[in-house]
């Protein structure tokens, strides 16, 4: 008799941890109606990377809605937070600066160019970014931060959470490239894809061939920050 019990009551805690796993990386349910597609990313042992971006780009000319996320790209501790934002092109981006001192904020290497100086709790969305591309970020006062801005001409973009998956609900069927990005993936471009023919639920999995390399550390070596009342 307890034989059963303790076999019944693992049972029950086998199945309740599994649906919490499964419910924290569902579709939404107001997208019944959509195919639901799952990206998994792995690093090359197979243990879930968290914080990889996601994107999918249409391949047989499918019109998408664009994507009505505003993005904000914080300064929070003098560092980018979260160190790699992600938004489509043409949308708004905030830059809010939470910090209790001024920042002037750049970009380089990038067609989506901009340099500006933002004030202690204030928000600039004056950038303008018209062009996929990757947006390199520092700080002219506080040269240790850096951070990047993925613009992607898809409204199909995620980060993947701790367990290595990020799911999208897709309205229109046919190829699409599902593509996975990070500034310390160690391959061509800083990235991966594959080509796939979305017409049903599925799961599209990714296993780096390669470590990932560092992310920097966005903090002071000295003690003393001689351009913190720069105006």
């Amino acid at each position: 008799m307890n034989n059963k019990i303790i076999t019944l009551f693992s049972l029950l805690l086998y199945t309740s941890v599994n649906t919490e796993v499964h419910s924290a990386n569902n579709c939404n349910d107001d997208s019944m109606d959509n195919i639901c597609v799952q990206i998994i990313v792995n690093t090359n042992n197979g243990k879930a990377l968290e914080g990889m971006v996601v994107y999918l780009e249409p391949l047989d000319g499918q019109v998408l809605e664009p994507s009505s996320k505003e993005v904000v790209v914080g300064q929070f501790g003098k560092s980018f937070t979260p160190y790699i934002s992600v938004s489509q092109v043409n949308s708004k981006v905030n830059f809010v600066n939470q910090d209790d001192i001024t920042h002037h904020i750049y970009s380089a290497g990038s067609d989506n160019k901009f340099s500006f100086k933002i004030r202690a709790g204030k928000t600039n969305s004056s950038a303008q970014f018209s062009h996929a591309s990757e947006v390199a970020m520092g700080c002219n006062i506080h040269d240790w931060m850096s951070g990047y801005l993925l613009v992607v001409n898809t409204p199909y973009f995620g980060k993947t959470d701790k367990y290595g998956q990020v799911n999208f609900d897709i309205e229109k069927q046919g190829k699409y490239s599902v593509v996975v990005w990070h500034p310390q993936m160690q391959s061509e471009n800083n990235r991966m894809s594959k080509e796939e023919v979305i017409s049903t639920s599925s799961t599209v999995t990714f296993a780096l061939k390669n470590e990932m390399s560092e992310i920097p550390l966005q903090e002071n070596d000295d003690d003393f920050d001689f351009l913190s009342d720069y105006e």
